[in-house]
C-alpha cells in the first residue's frame, strides 16, 4: 500500500475518533443539564376565577403569550419538531384530559411558567420561561385561572427526545432548549402599570416572546433568520404600518409576512392600546444591524 494512502487512512481514523469523542462530550454535558433537578420554592400566586380575570387570562394566553403556537388550537398539544437531527419536541397537552397537565396545582403552574421547571424538579424543554418569568402576579393568576377552565381533551404524546443538532446549538448558546438556565429565579418582579407607554410595551414584547426570536434588543441577534425590527430596519415605518403588519400580515410595500415565522394572526389580537405601546417600545430602541 502506498505510504500516502496509509497516512490518509490514519488521518481518517483520527478524525473519526475526534468526531466520536466530540459527540460523546456533547451528549454527556447536555444530558447532565437535561437531567438536573431544580428545587424551586412555591409561590403565593393563586389562580383567579372572576369574570374580569378570566377574560384577561384568555386575552393574555391567546393574543400576547400566543400559547396555541406550541400547544395547538385546542391546547392539547402539537408536534413542534420531529426529525432525527433536531429531535422530537412535542408541545404538551395542557388541558385536564388524558395525557394532559391540567391537574397542576397553582404552584406547579407558577414553577412551569416562571421558572421552566416541572413538578418533581425536572427542567422543561423549550418552554419560554425566560419570557414568562416577567409575568406580574396579577397576570400570572389570570393566565392560570383561564388555563384551568380549558375543556379536557384526551391526547397523549411520546416523550421528548433531544437530537444532536439541538444539543450542539444549545451548548453553543444558539437554542433555548433549557429556559430554566436563562431565568433569574430570585428576581423581584415590578411590572409596569398598563398604558400606552414604552415600559408597558417592553413588558408585552417580553412576555409575548418578541425578544426570544428577535434578540434582547430586537436587533436580529436572536433566532436564526429573525430580522432586526428596531428603527434601524423599520426607519420608514409608521404606526399605521405597524398596525397593518400585525392585523393584516402586510409590510408597507404590500408584501406578505409569513405567519409561520411571525405569528401576526395572534399578535394582531392585541388591543389598539397594546399595539401602540409595543410600537412605542420598538421606536425607543437604538438602531440595530438593519438586516
Amino acid at each position: 500500500m502506498p505510504r500516502w494512502l496509509r497516512w490518509t487512512g490514519y488521518a481518517f481514523a483520527a478524525l473519526t475518533g475526534v468526531i466520536a469523542v466530540a459527540i460523546l462530550l456533547v451528549y454527556a454535558v447536555s444530558s447532565q443539564h437535561i437531567n438536573r433537578l431544580y428545587a424551586i420554592r412555591g409561590s403565593p400566586v393563586r389562580a383567579t376565577g372572576d369574570p374580569v380575570s378570566l377574560d384577561r387570562g384568555r386575552h393574555l394566553v391567546e393574543a400576547v403569550a400566543k400559547c396555541q403556537e406550541c400547544h395547538g388550537d385546542d391546547y392539547a398539544g402539537k408536534m413542534v419538531s420531529d426529525n432525527g437531527a433536531f429531535g422530537r419536541l412535542p408541545g404538551s397537552n395542557i388541558t385536564r384530559g388524558r395525557g394532559g397537565i391540567g391537574s397542576f396545582s397553582d404552584a406547579d403552574w407558577e414553577r412551569a411558567l416562571r421558572h421552566g421547571v416541572a413538578p418533581g424538579g425536572r427542567p422543561l424543554l423549550f418552554m419560554p420561561a425566560e419570557a414568562f418569568t416577567r409575568l406580574s402576579d396579577e397576570d400570572l393568576g389570570a393566565i392560570v385561572g383561564y388555563l384551568k377552565t380549558l375543556p379536557p381533551v384526551d391526547r397523549e404524546w411520546p416523550a421528548p427526545k433531544v437530537g444532536p443538532l439541538a444539543r450542539v446549538l444549545y451548548l453553543k448558546g444558539d437554542f433555548p432548549l433549557l429556559p430554566v438556565r436563562l431565568v433569574d429565579h430570585a428576581a423581584i418582579r415590578q411590572p409596569p402599570a398598563r398604558g400606552v407607554t414604552v415600559s408597558y410595551g417592553e413588558y408585552l414584547a417580553t412576555i409575548g416572546g418578541c425578544q426570544g426570536c428577535h434578540g434582547a434588543g430586537l436587533d436580529g441577534t436572536g433566532a436564526p433568520g429573525a430580522p432586526d425590527i428596531t428603527r434601524g430596519r423599520l426607519a420608514s415605518w409608521t404606526e399605521p404600518d405597524f398596525f397593518r403588519a400585525l392585523r393584516r400580515g402586510r409590510r408597507p410595500d404590500g408584501t406578505p409576512i409569513d405567519p409561520t415565522k411571525m405569528p401576526w394572526p395572534r399578535s394582531g389580537l392585541m388591543t389598539d392600546d397594546e399595539v401602540r405601546a409595543v410600537w412605542m417600545y420598538i421606536r425607543s430602541l437604538p438602531a440595530g444591524q438593519a438586516t
